[in-house]
């Protein structure tokens, strides 16, 4: 943090922890004798034989960089692979790419969605690392190279095996998932009703996230003429302004700490652009979570407001711009018919079926901040899985464990097979 400057950024984060009880039993789609026809046995033996394969092509599109907004690179690459299948791959104008594998009928339609971007600038060194405990390390190796990785291995592995759903799989890989989730915004809104489900791949292995966490971000800038400090006495000072409205932001009450929905504050303060002058413009950032969609409303009514009883107060003028808007999916007990929904127990069965058994009582939670967002606000039964085991995302040191690619990318086969029934 540097002293000198007087811009703000404030990180205010608010998330659920309590997922809602399981009931006796949730309606599936899935069960082992699926997974025993001898046409998916084939398409999870393609997964195993040819898992080298696999890795190579993950570390390929790991070095590729693909920067929110400049993602062209990596669409270009899996588009080129979906038409070595057959298929018909359009890429539409914001730069999503999408196949799809037509059913035979009669079935829903169900969209994997896969997103190409990462967060780390076009100038970073994305070499990957593989080491002997089994991992590979590299800036965007985990959020989201894994995920493209499973999603084309898996399309190649229901065409190898020849498998026939009945319904559609929608194979579509977004764009400026990381600038909120606008790749998969713009692609709703232009296939309205088009999607029965939606499963977002992205995040570790580990419980079926199917709400959505609410998240909004904004600049609140404070302006004024400025003064030289020489003139500076009893001149509207926007920094002044700003650290004020910071502080007073501080007050809006939270639910308790122990309450099914948190919440978390984190301040760092920067700006301004010389040390000899009242700046002529002060900013700072909020980010502001919660899966609850009234709180959400309140809490930033209570924050602008604030920022304009800090802004009357110095006699300058406030302005406020959203630089991301996703809404909230609801709380648990809001979600309990999309808890219910066949989408949610048949990715527990199928994970629990390759091995992976999620604690009790948390094989669901009623958040999520994925591409599946935008279905569940939506109105789409939607789900977000996860890719592989890893960590340290959106950093230098990001990592992730090889072997359990596998299971990210069998789940998608068997959902597949499962969810266009």
């Amino acid at each position: 943090m540097r002293i000198g400057l007087g811009l703000a950024c404030l990180a205010l984060t608010v998330v659920t922890t309590t997922a809602i009880d399981r009931q006796a039993a949730y309606p599936t789609k899935f069960a082992p004798a699926l997974a025993a026809k001898p046409d998916v046995q084939q398409a999870l033996a393609f997964v195993d034989e040819r898992f080298e394969r696999q890795v190579e092509e993950w570390v390929k599109i790991t070095e590729i960089p693909a920067q929110s907004t400049h993602e062209e690179k990596r669409a270009a690459y899996v588009k080129a692979e979906l038409e070595k299948l057959g298929l018909t791959v359009t890429v539409d104008p914001i730069g999503n790419v999408m196949a799809r594998r037509k059913g035979t009928g009669g079935g829903p339609t169900v969209v994997f969605a896969a997103h190409l971007d990462t967060v780390h600038p076009m100038d970073t060194d994305v070499k990957v690392k593989r080491q002997a405990d089994g991992t590979m390390r590299a800036p965007g190796v985990f959020d989201n190279s894994a995920s493209v990785a499973n999603l084309l291995q898996a399309a190649r592995a229901l065409d190898a095996a020849k498998i026939k759903t009945r319904g559609d799989v929608v194979l579509l890989f977004t764009v400026q998932e990381e600038l909120g989730l606008k790749g998969m915004y713009y692609w709703l809104e232009h296939h309205p009703k088009e999607a029965d489900m939606l499963v977002a791949i992205d995040g570790g292995l580990g419980p079926i996230n199917y709400g959505a966490l609410g998240i909004y971000w904004s600049r609140m800038t404070f302006s004024a003429a400025g003064a030289h400090t020489l003139n500076s006495r009893d001149q509207p000072n926007p920094a002044r302004a700003a650290a004020q409205c910071i502080t007073d932001i501080y007050t809006v009450p939270l639910p308790p700490a122990n309450a099914p929905v948190d919440a978390i504050y984190n301040v760092g303060m920067n700006g301004g652009k010389v040390v000899n002058a009242i700046p002529q413009q002060a900013w700072f950032t909020v980010d502001l979570r919660t899966v609850d969609a009234e709180l959400l409303k309140s809490l930033d009514q209570a924050i602008v407001a604030k920022c304009d009883a800090a802004a009357a107060a110095h006699k300058l003028q406030f302005t406020r711009e959203f630089i991301q808007r996703s809404e909230a999916g609801g709380r648990p007990d809001q979600l309990a018919d999309r808890r219910a929904h066949p989408v949610v127990q048949t990715a527990i069965d199928v994970l629990e079926y390759l091995g992976t058994k999620l604690p009790a009582g948390r094989e669901a939670v009623a958040t999520g901040s994925t591409d599946a967002n935008a279905g569940v606000v939506a109105g789409i039964p939607s789900i977000s899985i996860g890719r592989s085991r890893g960590g340290d995302q959106h950093t230098l040191q990001e990592w992730s464990d090889v072997a359990s690619a596998k299971v990210g990318t069998k789940q998608i086969i068997l959902l597949a097979v499962a969810l266009t029934q």
